[in-house]
């Protein structure tokens, strides 16, 4: 990833990230393992102290579409259930179930 460029790349190909997809992958990138909950994800990632969370859970699945191997089981966006994301670089266990409800 370089962020003054705003380019991202995956196995030596250039990601096609939306400007917040970008911003996403970017928080989770410089703070790896931490989980996140959707609510700080709006804040940090969207500058929004309220707003439809759903947004977040739709950007995560959007994210996950174009950096996973297999979105429906994600290696590197990981669902912690009822509590957030998490963002795993090397996911050593098995993959989880789609986890698109935080």
């Amino acid at each position: 990833m370089d962020p003054a460029t705003r380019r991202a790349t995956r196995a030596g190909r250039e990601l096609a990230l939306t400007l917040r997809e970008f911003d996403l992958l970017a928080y989770f990138l410089g703070r790896p393992c931490a989980v996140h909950s959707r609510e700080e994800l709006m804040r940090e990632v969207w500058g929004w102290d309220f707003g439809d969370l759903s947004t977040v859970t739709v950007h995560v699945r959007r994210l996950r579409a174009k950096i996973e191997d297999d979105p429906a089981r994600p290696r590197f966006v990981r669902t912690v259930w009822g509590v957030g994301y998490s963002f795993e670089p090397e996911s050593d266990g098995e993959p989880e179930n789609d986890g698109e409800a935080a």
